[in-house]
């Protein structure tokens, strides 16, 4: 726990096409700091730049960051690096355990060495659509390994919706085939190291994908009420989860529960920060206000 008053960068926006979202988490996050008397100034690091970010951080005598640029470059590793180069201080997971949990693939990878259990996948090297459709069945995805906020995802269950994918992909971005899950899906929450309430995702779109992340008003998300033998199993597994990529203070695990079995999606280590964001709400119902909840992932101390 920090217990000096530092001066605070918050970053936001970037490059990536997560940039609209990371704005409006990083101006949220801004913006309660300022009106609760912080030393804080907010950056919009429109572009990959080392040099206009170490000028930022050398001019303001900055302390401390909070990245929540969202997306390549804030989740990757990239703005992490820039940041231990300037040996400055930043909130959350460090470079190598970013890029690691941006790339769905490797996560994926270490995920499944460690016995989690996880989608059946692959990477998608031209594979053509008999091919997936035996071996995955009516319905599977195919998603860009290193892209957030369900950008860059295809819902498949026909030949003409695989014809679209050939149409439609960046041919210069890798792909993973995964196979779709048909189970309820669950987010976790984790503040260091603990658990916050466990949300259930009901989308209003055939899947959760950006539409029912940030524009449907039919997505659902509710608190269930879990037994306590599955509760401390979800509990186990997603801590271990996080913690064996080397993520590290917050973030968040999608998983689904088919049968009692806990099925591991993915690992976001910058989660959406506005008001209404998944982790914000989870925090509200352990009765961590959004105030709070800021300040416990930089680690300060309330004035």
């Amino acid at each position: 726990m920090r217990y000096r008053e530092p001066k605070i960068c918050i970053l936001g926006g970037g490059w990536s096409n997560e940039r609209l979202i990371s704005l409006k988490s990083s101006n949220d996050v801004y913006n309660c700091l300022k009106q609760n008397g912080h030393d804080v100034i907010f950056y919009d690091m429109s572009v990959d730049s080392f040099e206009n970010l170490k000028k930022v951080v050398r001019d303001n005598s900055i302390d401390l960051v909070f990245n929540l640029i969202h997306g390549e470059g804030g989740e990757d590793g990239t703005v992490q690096k820039y940041l231990d180069k300037l040996s400055v201080e930043y909130c959350g997971s460090d470079a190598k355990s970013s890029k690691i949990s941006f790339n769905k693939y490797d996560t994926k990878i270490i995920w499944e060495q460690n016995g989690f259990i996880i989608p059946k996948y692959e990477i998608y090297e031209s594979q053509d659509y008999n091919y997936c459709y035996k071996e995955y069945g009516d319905h599977f995805f195919i998603k860009d390994t290193c892209s957030g906020s369900s950008n860059n995802i295809f819902l498949i269950s026909n030949s003409n919706e695989f014809s679209y994918f050939l149409n439609n992909y960046d041919k210069k971005r890798q792909f993973i085939i995964e196979e779709k899950i048909s189970a309820d899906e669950y987010t976790a929450a984790i503040l260091h190291n603990q658990l916050l309430p466990i949300i259930k995702i009901k989308p209003g779109n055939d899947f959760y994908d950006y539409d029912a992340k940030y524009a449907s008003n039919l997505t659902e998300f509710t608190f269930p009420k879990i037994n306590n033998e599955l509760a401390a199993s979800i509990n186990n597994t997603i801590l271990n989860a996080f913690n064996i990529i080397g993520c590290d203070t917050w973030g968040r695990v999608d998983f689904f529960i088919k049968a009692d079995e806990i099925i591991l999606l993915e690992l976001n280590t910058i989660p959406g920060m506005t008001d209404h964001s998944l982790v914000p709400k989870a925090a509200i119902k352990d009765g961590i206000d959004y105030y709070q909840l800021i300040l416990n992932i930089l680690d300060l101390c309330p004035e």
